[in-house]
């Protein structure tokens, strides 16, 4: 059974610059038009599994639409707490050098926000109800639309190098076992017309 697990579409705050974490803005009119354009790449499938946050559902609905589609909450983003809503300059501006030690895994959590073990744990949970449901349904080929975080750490859980996950890029996948297993990356951006300008600052 074939999976595609892939980072959600532009949000309005991606275009900001702002970490979102489980804040839940909308997609951009950017975003809208690069998930429809992508839906090609995605191809035939019978299930849809998205994170429950706003981004996420309507990049599944654009990717794929017209299958049904299944919400699981552990798919969230991490949860960036105080951060939520801030550009990096705010960050760094009320919290200096914190968002270095972030970065170089130094940081335990942002202020108020979720401890990276119990991240890492939900993930592995979520990898978990992504199996049963392809194993419930028994869907032929299914769209998992998730955020970045999420894939980095499952990726890192299954021991792949530790990298940004652009948005509509991610990994065909397997179930083996009741295990996904991610195994090749994918990329489903539609070529920018022209020359592309400079991607929108990461942001969880």
């Amino acid at each position: 059974m074939g999976l595609i697990v892939v980072r959600h579409a532009l949000s309005t705050w991606n275009m900001d610059g702002r970490w979102q974490g489980q804040a839940d803005p909308p997609l951009a009119a950017q975003g809208e038009a690069q998930a429809r354009a992508a839906a090609a790449a995605v191809g035939s499938v019978d299930l849809v599994v998205t994170s429950d946050l706003e981004r996420a559902r309507r990049t599944g609905a654009l990717l794929a639409p017209g299958v049904a589609a299944r919400e699981v909450r552990e798919l969230r983003e991490f949860d960036v707490g105080a951060w939520s809503g801030l550009t990096r300059a705010q960050i760094e501006a009320e919290w200096p050098g914190e968002v270095a030690l972030f970065d170089a895994g130094r940081l335990s959590a942002p202020p108020g926000g979720e401890p990276r073990a119990a991240f890492e744990a939900r993930v592995g949970t979520a990898a978990r109800v992504v199996a049963g449901l392809v194993g419930e349904t028994g869907a032929a080929r299914t769209l998992v639309v998730t955020h970045g975080g999420v894939i980095r750490i499952w990726a890192r859980i299954q021991g792949r190098p530790d990298a940004h996950v652009a948005h509509l890029c991610g990994y065909e996948a397997e179930d083996k076992g009741g295990t996904v297993v991610l195994l090749t990356p994918v990329d489903l951006r539609p070529a920018p017309p022209g020359r592309p300008g400079p991607p929108p600052e990461p942001a969880y």
